[in-house]
């Protein structure tokens, strides 16, 4: 587990800086706040907020996590690591990356403004998974008005 250092809270302050910039200020602030996990799954469908968590997964994190956050031959699967940490550990990790051993180092995505401003969306996606029984696959986006749309 990462030891809380002035850089690493530096780092998270930096995080959740820029996620309220790009328009996250209640849901990085709830989910510093809480730790706690924001979705909506009814029937396999997600809200926005697990949606795009989602969307950006797949396209920075699928790589070497694999396919809905199991993990990998040379990174960890996120569900359990979701289970056991913060989203503060969560949110530092991300930013600074991580060394687990020779091998396997998670590069940082300090740099990297799409993932930086959905660290809260990639949260809840996690939690969705591990908690709200969302299948493996791509979700499909609740209707705004929160009714869910007819099977396809």
């Amino acid at each position: 587990m990462i030891g809380i250092t002035k850089a690493n809270v530096a780092t998270l302050v930096g995080a959740l800086a820029l996620a309220l910039a790009w328009g996250q200020a209640g849901l990085a602030e709830e989910a510093e706040a809480s730790g706690k996990f924001e979705f909506v799954v009814e029937n396999g469908r997600v809200d926005a907020s697990t949606m795009r968590g989602w969307e950006v997964y797949t396209g920075s994190c699928m790589a070497c996590h694999g396919p809905d956050g199991l993990g990998s031959s040379f990174a960890p699967s996120l569900l359990r690591a979701a289970e056991r940490r913060s989203f503060e550990d969560f949110a530092i990790s991300i930013a600074e990356g991580l060394s687990f051993r020779p091998g396997m180092v998670m590069p940082s995505f300090a740099d990297d403004p799409r993932v930086m401003s959905h660290v809260v969306d990639i949260w809840n996606y996690l939690g969705a998974r591990v908690e709200g029984g969302l299948p493996r696959g791509r979700p499909r986006l609740l209707e705004e008005n929160g009714d869910t749309q007819g099977s396809e």
